[in-house]
């Protein structure tokens, strides 16, 4: 699998540079992986159509060693989907990280302490992705051990995000691309920016959270 020196822990581009070592999140095709490069497979709240073959598809391919996590799955209070459905999916898609010991990559959006109270006990890592809230928010995940994931919103200096990320303990952050346009390069420059720190430390935190979170 194509390793380099900037950790990219979820996007949704399939081709990433030389220097990237990527997870690709899908929602779909779990049966058309590449093995020699990883992913994250969930059930998505904005794509439930059939959750039981949904489901079904996840537990038969997230055994894979190249499947790296769980995720994203979450709840969203802004999407069409049922939320009662949303909530039944996500707590099964729990259920399973913890039953073969994957982390889980969450999609929040609104729906903080439900998503919050469907983790209580949770005992494998958990990853909220794309984070942008304001820090209370963010203190509130971190006291519970998770971690929180950065993208493109750290571009904006004047961002939730980018305030949130100048203080967040450098042990509990990583960084992402998800599915904007931006190289992830951009990213680590701008995370360095904010914490006033060359980008050779921010590598190398990054590098050793990505591999306390899924090198497990």
């Amino acid at each position: 699998m194509q390793q380099g020196p900037y950790f990219d822990i979820h996007t949704h581009k399939e081709t990433s540079g030389d220097n990237t070592t990527a997870i690709i999140n899908r929602y779909e095709r779990f049966d058309d992986l590449d093995k020699q490069k990883m992913y994250s497979l969930g059930v998505h709240p904005w794509y439930i159509t059939d959750a039981p073959g949904q489901l079904r598809l996840l537990e038969q391919y997230m055994l894979l060693p190249n499947v790296m996590a769980i995720g994203e799955c979450g709840l969203d209070k802004t999407c069409d989907t049922d939320f009662h459905l949303q909530g039944q999916v996500f707590r099964r898609q729990v259920m399973l990280a913890e039953h073969i010991r994957k982390p889980l990559v969450i999609h929040c959006v609104k729906a903080f302490p439900e998503v919050l109270d469907i983790l209580k006990g949770t005992t494998v890592p958990v990853v909220f992705h794309g984070f942008n809230k304001r820090q209370t928010i963010a203190f509130t995940i971190l006291q519970r051990g998770y971690y929180l994931s950065f993208g493109r919103h750290l571009l904006n200096i004047n961002s939730s995000a980018a305030a949130t990320f100048a203080s967040v303990p450098p042990e509990s952050f990583l960084l992402e691309t998800d599915t904007g346009a931006e190289n992830i390069t951009a990213i680590y420059k701008a995370a360095a920016r904010i914490r006033k720190t060359g980008e050779d430390t921010i590598i190398l935190q990054a590098q050793n959270n990505f591999k306390k979170v899924f090198d497990q």
